[in-house]
């Protein structure tokens, strides 16, 4: 005679069914089984683990980070919720809080190849792609074949314009793992912002060769190639610095004629003023004309 399942074999199994349906990414379904499961225990810290990761997946990060914190304040040295934390730092751009996180994993844990990615990810979304090579390839040391630190090395030749053997890769990665798109994208816009357009569009063209449908990586490319385009080098101060680098330049330019006058020859300084004139319309003008070709 067979006997019945015992709490402990449901429980089991409820963890079994939301582990399964996390992996096909069916995060209401799996919150709905987490759910059951919890309220038979608990106290249970891998439901508990569970569920923050739904949360981090549904973009919850305050959610996430609560329940992480919860299960390590009783148990210190979990290691998914430790992890877990990691990723919702980065999530959260709070990146000198992840590394920390990292940094204490790394300790416990030397030879785990994801750890060393994790790290690198976070090394490369600040732009401190030395590090981020260098963490890489120790990881990699231990996991010859990890897609994520074979990745972060392609993004960090890409960047610095060395197309090597490695930066082939991470095409055939994004294929394989689609959902690590939104991460490079904000890297890209984050090279943009701190004025590194080519960096930027080097990673930007390449996301594109592998999602080529996608509307927002069309635009972000054609939006970089416009900044970079040689006739867009004189409003460099624009691109950089926003309305600060043009309130700037206008005022270095009045400041300038207003020094000028009266010091060069009549026709000199006409020319002068005619060139600056030029100059203020084309940075008004140029931008719109381009926009329409490029």
């Amino acid at each position: 005679m067979n006997e019945l399942p015992g709490p402990d074999d449901e429980l089991r199994g409820l963890r079994h069914e939301a582990e399964a349906l996390l992996e096909r990414r069916r995060y209401a379904q799996a919150r709905n089984v987490l759910a059951r499961g919890l309220a038979r225990a608990p106290d249970d810290a891998h439901l508990q683990y569970l569920g923050a990761f739904v949360d981090y997946a549904q973009g919850n990060l305050d959610a996430a980070l609560q329940s992480v914190q919860a299960i390590l304040g009783r148990d210190p040295d979990h290691f998914g919720a430790r992890s877990l934390a990691a990723h919702v730092h980065v999530a959260r751009r709070e990146f000198r809080e992840a590394e920390a996180v990292l940094i204490a994993l790394l300790r416990d844990y030397p030879e785990a190849a994801p750890l060393y990615a994790d790290y690198a990810e976070v090394m490369l979304a600040t732009l401190n792609l030395d590090k981020a090579v260098a963490l890489a390839r120790e990881g990699l040391r231990h996991e010859p074949d990890s897609p994520s630190c074979l990745q972060v090395i392609a993004v960090a030749e890409l960047i610095e314009g060395r197309n090597g053997a490695d930066a082939e890769h991470l095409g055939r990665l994004l294929r394989l793992h689609p959902d690590r798109l939104h991460t490079l994208t904000t890297l890209v816009l984050a090279l943009d912002d701190r004025g590194d357009h080519r960096g930027a569009l080097r990673l930007a063209r390449e996301l594109l060769r592998s999602q080529p449908d996608d509307p927002h990586l069309v635009e972000l490319v054609r939006a970089l190639q416009r900044q970079t385009h040689w006739s867009m080098l004189p409003l460099y101060p624009m691109q950089r610095w926003g309305w600060g680098g043009a309130i700037g330049v206008t005022v270095a330019g009045m400041l300038g004629l207003r020094l000028l006058e009266g010091r060069l020859p009549d026709a000199l300084y006409g020319a002068v003023s005619l060139l600056w004139l030029a100059y203020v319309i084309y940075s008004w003008v140029w931008p719109s004309i381009l926009r329409r070709f490029v």
